[in-house]
């Protein structure tokens, strides 16, 4: 191949990338010099071989033929390295050979760039320049972080070789990783750590990892132009007007490309305003304090780097007149000391406020290892996340935490930087929403295959008149051979991409109209083909607005008479030693003089009349005679998905009178824990009879159920109580009952599961709540079929591997004995699913093997008390059985199973006063989302409180799918019934006018428009549509309507038409000018009525009637 490289001394080198999104094997290219190229070399020597002959020659018209070929094929050669990367490397580059001394010396040639090959189809094939550093050495021998010595950009994330990197066994291997972050470190390392020492360690630092900003640069509206030009559409369309203006088509073929161009100047400005939009939404810097060289310094946020120790305060504007009213975290953090209070709003849509503690190693096993990304439900609550609001912060106190870092001057808390930049969580959804914009489109390869079909037919029509054409003399042979490929392209419709793309763009539109929003548009037609919809139970299906019954489980005593442990009592009238319980063990908090923080804590708080201060200080609306004045939560134990409880230690104050009558305050100690009934049964001390039998009363009526439990501690140093760890803590405890709250459905939730249950879709519910709980209020709503009973999957014995389906809420009064255990097997899930609801537990996932848990999966109706990564394996079995999955869940818990399914759905609980429009729903560009309306949870975001944001959005994927199909049939119908009018008049010497054409593609054109404006049903119907154009029933009705218009203008041409032609007539004649007559008139006037009734015939006012 001309221009390839030798390969230089030293060993071969082999280029790798480790990254779970792009495939390992890459290759590096250089570009080739101009003329070796293999678009222009080529095709010079054809150019000058055509010259010579056509001088020897005496006959010039086989010239023009034979140099319009090569012209097109050039034209193709050249655009073809614009539309794939593949055929410009091919072209353009040459691959090289390198060897081990090149990556020692960075001795590259120049323009090296890396083709990247993604696993997923979603994202783009690119060509990354290749940059490296050769002046790493003598950095790193003083610091001690690696800097990368050849690298590359892919969608705004490096990918590097450091220069500290070890050969492997051959020395031949150059990988390329995903430029890492201090994430996965010790977590003495983070505690330990003491920032930069040394100004060798920051300039390391910001070498490696670059200004903490987004850097997204606003493209020039030529440059986008430019792109959109030579788009593969676009070149053909253009193609094609330079064909009908070389057939006389003056005024169509003008009238058609200023639509054109119009259209895409029209999207290239709208691509502008999206970009500026994006780049509103990037914070400007601030002026912070950070730890460095052993002293507090002032430094712009946009300085800070990974590993740098810095002070969450009151930030400083940069310039004059900047707007500070927000505290806005500018990257990815880990508190080390002090603590803050957050609004994570602008990334998870919860606009709950969030407690983030600092780290407490103690708390964690001795070989515990900090990993921001498999262990985030673990380390979530120490983490500042780029682009949250800061609410509150905590000043560190080095008495306190005795660390050698001094407390800052500002008072805030002390924070380790972890991520900047892209690589933080924030940057990652502005990379997801900066380049999903690219995939507004449907199926690229279905719609290939269709032109490529409907090309077919085009060859046959064409050959007839070709085949007829040569055997004329007089004919001119370029004129045939032009209104040969006419007839080929008028098959490839010029408006196909264009409607394509509006079928998912106008879908977006109609969502952000309802507050729903999307980061990934090619998911839209996923939602039209959704089998199973998950759902989860709490702020899900149920509404955040608890109610406190009472508490349960209590046994009488003088305070509190009660005749069976089953009967509540009130808040008010419980003994004091349970509302210590109920209003000290929650993670609240007071931000602008109001009590924030899970509604379910909040509910309990005020149902026990206790009032929450700032400092965590609580205080009884009432005076106990005797009783505690006040108590201080002194240490959290944060609730967790996987422990399923939280607890915390408190300071009680109480009054005490001496013996000579002096009143005094006395203090006690007391660790306060609430959780899981089945959970916490192994951490009391005694467990009354009655435990099981009370929490499953409630559960089996749909109450939230918790268990209640608290041990007094010793006085003595208080502060050893908060490096001692968890699980030693909690344990020993005194029961203090089930306090019992109901949690009503929302209003619209039975309607939506009537409707998708209707829909034919498959229902299931996958909870962290109790089994009891989950399964009644699936039969509320009507989520499983009216079985007469449900079977729960449980182990045999507490400690065995066996499994057996168990019937537990079949009322006794229907069988007097329990019916015996049914055995589990894959094999017998399926027939029992058909008799009953089945319901699988958490703690039984773990024992099944993949094949058993894809048919439970398939089969059950309900999952119970399971982890944020259990629902992710549930959701992942689901996918892995060919289904198409919809996940419906708050965002928070549900993050892993959000991100898993084919439609994840994060539905956003907010305030009031957040359910009006957002800003973007108003926009010019919806579909453009800004943060706060966005999730990194999910590719769909909805700011309703409703699951009735699920069935919008499966009513716009059907929508979608119908539209796409709708518009294959129309486009492909009308193409054919072109090229069939085409040729006929071709062989009959006879051609349209050029006002005919231009009055027909006003036509067309105005169908289209009122076509897009599409609306989907109010309600699902129970038929599926179509998901694909290559499906009997679309080809039959293609084939069915065409042959019927191709018999009707056989009939008009044939029956009507040519007895009223004068056949020499001289405007009959090929190459005659145009001039109107019967033949014309007819074939034109029956050909825009067979267009027309093409639309009128294939769109469906009700695309899906309702059965």
């Amino acid at each position: 191949m001309p221009g390839r490289s030798t390969v230089p001394r030293g060993r071969p080198l082999a280029v790798q990338v480790q990254d779970a999104e792009l495939h390992h094997h890459v290759e590096l290219y250089v570009p080739l010099p101009l003329l070796l190229r293999l678009d222009v070399l080529p095709f010079l020597m054809l150019y000058s071989t055509l010259s010579m002959c056509n001088c020897q020659a005496r006959e010039g018209q086989g010239f023009v033929v034979a140099i319009a070929l090569v012209f097109f094929l050039h034209a193709l050669a050249f655009f073809s390295s614009e539309w794939s990367v593949a055929i410009k490397v091919w072209n353009a580059y040459t691959k090289i050979s390198m060897s081990t001394d090149v990556l020692k010396t960075c001795a590259f040639p120049h323009g090296v760039v890396v083709m990247i090959d993604p696993v997923s189809s979603s994202l783009a094939k690119e060509l990354c320049l290749l940059h490296w550093n050769s002046d790493t050495a003598h950095v790193d021998a003083k610091a001690s972080v690696a800097i990368p010595r050849v690298w590359f950009s892919y969608q705004k994330l490096r990918f590097c070789v450091y220069a500290t990197m070890d050969d492997d066994e051959d020395g031949a291997t150059m990988v390329f990783h995903r430029l890492s972050y201090p994430t996965t470190h010790a977590l003495q390392y983070y505690t330990q750590h003491t920032g930069y020492h040394s100004l060798a360690e920051l300039n390391a630092a910001s070498a490696r990892w670059q200004d903490n900003e987004f850097d997204i640069p606003m493209p020039e509206f030529w440059e986008l132009l430019k792109q959109h030009l030579v788009a593969p559409f676009f070149v053909f369309q253009f193609f094609c007007m330079l064909l009908w203006c070389l057939d006389e088509y003056m005024y169509y073929s003008l009238l058609t490309l200023g639509m054109l161009v119009l259209f895409e100047c029209t999207l290239v400005k709208q691509r502008q305003q999206n970009m500026g939009l994006l780049r509103q939404m990037r914070r400007p810097p601030v002026r912070m304090l950070v730890y460095r060289q052993k002293t507090w310094i002032e430094i712009q946020s946009r300085s800070l780097v990974p590993g740098d120790i810095c002070s969450i305060g009151r930030p400083k504007p940069i310039h004059r007149g900047q707007d500070m009213s927000e505290h806005v975290i500018p990257c990815d953090m880990l508190v080390l000391h002090g603590g803050c209070v957050v609004n994570e709003a602008m990334l998870s849509g919860e606009s709950i406020p969030l407690r983030k503690e600092m780290l407490d190693v103690s708390q964690y096993d001795a070989d515990t290892v900090f990993n921001m990304d498999e262990n985030v439900a673990t380390v979530k609550k120490h983490i500042l996340y780029g682009g949250t609001k800061v609410l509150q912060f905590t000043a560190a106190n080095s008495a306190i935490h005795a660390s050698s870092i001094p407390d800052p001057p500002d008072k805030g808390c002390i924070a380790f930087v972890l991520r900047t930049g892209f690589g933080t969580t924030q940057g990652n959804l502005m990379r997801t929403i900066l380049f999903s914009a690219q995939r507004v489109t449907a199926n690229n390869m279905e719609s290939m295959l269709f032109i490529l079909c409907l090309l077919c037919f085009a060859l046959v029509a064409s050959g007839m008149v070709l085949h007829q054409g040569l055997q004329d003399p007089t004919r001119n042979t370029f004129k045939l051979f032009l209104h040969c490929v006419m007839i080929i392209t008028s098959v490839v419709p010029p408006e196909l991409p264009m409607e394509l793309s509006l079928a998912v763009t106008n879908s977006l539109l109609s969502l952000s109209k309802r507050n729903i929003f999307c980061t990934e548009p090619f998911r839209i037609p996923f939602a039209g083909k959704v089998d199973v919809v998950c759902f989860d139970k709490t702020g899900t299906l149920t509404s955040d607005a608890l109610e406190m019954h009472g508490v349960a489980g209590l046994l009488a005593t003088s305070v509190v008479p009660l005749d069976n442990p089953v009967q509540l009592v009130a808040p008010t009238a419980l003994p004091t030693s349970v509302q210590l319980i109920l209003a000290g063990c929650h993670s609240l908090m007071v931000v602008d003089g109001k009590v924030l923080g899970d509604p379910l804590e909040t509910t309990i708080l005020s149902h026990v009349k206790w009032n929450l201060r700032p400092g965590d200080v609580l205080v009884p609306h009432w005076s106990f005679s005797p009783g505690p004045k006040s108590m201080k939560i002194v240490h959290r134990y944060a609730f967790s998905s996987e422990l399923k409880r939280m607890s915390s230690i408190v300071v009680v104050e109480a009054p005490t009178t001496s013996s000579t009558g002096m009143s005094s305050a006395s203090s006690s100690v007391k660790l306060l824990s609430k959780g899981a009934p089945e959970v916490m049964e192994s951490l009391f001390e005694t467990i009354p009879h009655y435990y099981t039998k009370v929490y499953t009363h409630y559960a089996m009526k749909g109450c939230r159920v918790l268990a209640l439990g608290s041990k007094s501690l010793s006085t003595r140093d208080l502060q050893r109580f908060k490096t001692i760890a968890r699980s030693k803590m909690e344990t020993d405890l005194v029961f203090g009952g089930f306090v019992v709250l109901d949690c009503p459905l929302k209003p619209d939730t039975a309607d939506v599961i009537l409707h998708l249950n209707k829909s034919n879709h498959k229902l299931v519910m996958i909870t962290g709540d109790n089994a009891l709980t989950a399964c009644d209020v699936a039969t509320q709503i009507q989520l499983t079929a009216a079985h007469p009973r449900t079977l729960v999957l449980q182990r045999t014995l507490p400690s065995s591997s066996t499994l057996a389906w168990v019937d537990l809420l079949t009322p006794p009064r229907v069988q007097e004995a329990s019916p015996p255990p049914i055995a589990f097997t894959s094999e017998t899930v399926a027939s029992l699913a058909i008799s009953a609801t089945l319901c699988v537990p958490g703690d039984v996932l773990s024992i099944l093997t993949l094949s058993q848990l894809q048919v439970v999966a398939c089969h059950a109706r309900v999952f119970a008390r399971t982890s944020p990564a259990q629902k992710e394996m549930i959701v992942d079995a689901l996918n892995q059985s060919g289904l198409i999955t919809a996940m419906c869940g708050d965002g928070t818990n549900d993050v892993g199973a959000l991100k898993r399914a084919h439609v994840g759905i994060s539905i956003i609980n907010t305030p009031d006063d957040d359910h009006r429009p957002s800003p973007s729903s108003s926009s010019p560009h919806p579909h453009v989302v800004k943060f706060g309306d966005a999730s990194i949870a999910s590719p769909f975001t909805s700011k309703q409180p409703s699951i009735h944001a699920t069935a919008q959005i499966l009513c716009q994927g059907r929508c979608t799918l119908v539209t796409t199909v709708q518009m294959y049939k129309i486009l492909g119908i009308n193409c054919l019934i072109s090229a069939y009018v085409l040729s006929s008049l071709y062989m009959h010497g006879v051609k349209q006018g050029d006002a005919q054409m231009t009055v027909v593609g006003v036509v067309i054109a105005l169908f289209f428009l009122f076509l897009s404006y599409a609306t989907p049903l109010d309600r699902l119907s129970a038929r599926r549509p179509l998901t694909r154009v290559f499906c009997a029933s679309v080809l039959v009705s293609i084939s069915g309507q065409f042959a019927v218009h191709l018999m009707t203008l056989a009939a008009a041409l044939h029956v009507v038409a040519l007895p009223y032609v004068d056949l020499d007539d001289p405007a009959m004649h090929p190459e005659a000018k145009f001039r109107p007559n019967v033949l014309n008139s007819i074939v034109f006037v029956v050909s825009l009525h067979m267009q027309i009734n093409t639309f009128v015939a294939n769109y469906h006012v009700c695309s899906l009637p309702p059965q």
